[in-house]
């Protein structure tokens, strides 16, 4: 995988990882600063900065709402209890009337399936409880909070926000899923670098789902939808069948 950095730019997270090619070898930790030269990326360590970031993660094995302590209660919202209170078999129900065909099945083997109830947060935020199921990579869903949606969402992105709040095909973390509605936002206030010659307004793309190997699926506040790879935006003719292809293929026990 290419990728162009600015000297002293900090590596976005969905770059947290190994990433190699035939003229350059670097394993990247968060956040580090590089210099290129000649296309070959060169050793800069120094003046690299690391920032501390605590994850705190807390699993339920049988969960009884009534025991669970009072900071795991009180972030569970009248769904949660319902879907903790009848069990995996819950999911089933979320996916019926005229849910596209891809998240009925996504929902139909995680009802097949056990879960693990756990409670997840990201240095100063509260917790959220999250569903981790036992099929093929274990995906976790954390069901919606009930807040408001961007006003500029595709109506499909809107239903299918109103079944799943998140999806996570990994552990917590890592790349690959659906990302949470409450922190969407334009590319342009992430921080991520992308090419200033490209076709698409990064003021204008906003992401909602990455792939396990970090690419980011965008909405466009104008309509349609992008790819944005490696710094480089690549629209789609149907934003909707892009998302069916990522869950179709994780429903098949591979990736896109």
């Amino acid at each position: 995988m290419r990728r162009d950095f600015r000297v002293g730019e900090e590596i976005p997270r969905h770059f947290w990882k190994q990433s190699q090619s035939k003229n350059s070898f670097l394993f990247v930790l968060y956040p580090i600063q590089i210099i290129l030269l000649n296309n070959k990326i060169l050793r800069a360590f120094h003046n690299a900065r690391c920032a501390m970031h605590i994850f705190r993660t807390a699993t339920v094995h049988g969960p009884e709402i009534e025991e669970l302590p009072p900071e795991f209660r009180s972030v569970l919202t009248k769904q949660d209890i319902q879907a903790i209170r009848t069990g995996p078999e819950y999911f089933a129900t979320l996916g019926a009337g005229e849910s596209p065909k891809w998240l009925r099945k996504l929902l139909g083997n995680c009802a097949e399936s056990g879960y693990d109830l756990q409670f997840h947060s990201s240095g100063d935020r509260p917790y959220r409880p999250y569903f981790r199921f036992h099929w093929q990579g274990e995906p976790t869903i954390s069901l919606p909070r009930g807040k408001r949606l961007r006003k500029d969402m595709p109506d499909f992105l809107r239903s299918i926000y109103s079944v799943i709040g998140i999806f996570l095909e990994n552990g917590f973390g890592m790349a690959g899923g659906l990302h949470s509605a409450e922190g969407l936002g334009p590319i342009s206030e992430m921080g991520i670098w992308v090419d200033p010659e490209g076709s698409v307004n990064p003021a204008e793309a906003v992401p909602f789902l990455d792939t396990f190997s970090g690419d980011l699926l965008c909405y466009l506040t104008t309509g349609g939808g992008a790819w944005l790879k490696s710094g480089q935006f690549e629209k789609v003719k149907n934003l909707e069948k892009e998302v069916a292809r990522y869950f179709e293929a994780l429903i098949k026990g591979s990736r896109i």
